[in-house]
């Protein structure tokens, strides 16, 4: 019994320090906005597909959270969102003990700009966007070439989720 009231009592506590699951809390954004036109983000980097690869996947969160609705049609849509893409690397940051990278690090950096097509105005913008992760090398990987590439393709979720994260609760 004692657990129980203590288990009650500090879920209640919790409660009125006002935290929330995150997706779950409130949004930053207008209770009006609910669709949302992705523009494919433009690519000022040397990465060949990188704007293609996380577009994707933004819309792919975007579609899995529910708060604002990716369409197909930018006429129909509350918002827009549109990126550039101004930076990209991959940095080796541990080897093994023969001198082979184990683990890099990615990092992208971008603009990026959510407006309201009803005031055409931006809710959210962020013109020096930074996102960084790390990658650990499977063993399976061949050549520098295709670490690169398993890097970028690897991060693009962990990209899309940081982001659209950051667009919907504000952070």
């Amino acid at each position: 019994m004692k657990k129980e009231i203590f288990l009650f009592s500090s879920l209640l506590g919790l409660l009125g320090c006002g935290y929330s699951l995150v997706g779950t809390g409130s949004s930053a954004l207008p209770a009006t906005m609910k669709t949302v036109y992705v523009v494919s983000f433009i690519n000022d980097t040397t990465v060949v597909g990188l704007e293609q690869r996380l577009t994707d996947a933004v819309i792919r969160e975007l579609s899995a959270r529910g708060r604002l609705k990716p369409v197909s049609d930018r006429t129909t849509a509350d918002a827009e969102l549109s990126g550039r893409l101004t930076g990209c690397s991959v940095a080796a940051v541990r080897f093994d003990a023969s001198g082979i990278a184990v683990e890099y690090q990615v990092t992208v950096t971008g603009k990026i700009v959510l407006t309201e097509k009803a005031t055409d105005k931006p809710v959210f913008s962020e013109p020096a966007y930074l996102f960084r992760q790390p990658y650990t090398v499977p063993s399976s990987a061949g050549a520098y070439y295709d670490r690169e590439r398993e890097a970028i393709d690897a991060m693009a979720r962990p990209f899309a989720q940081n982001l659209v994260t950051t667009i919907l609760e504000g952070f």
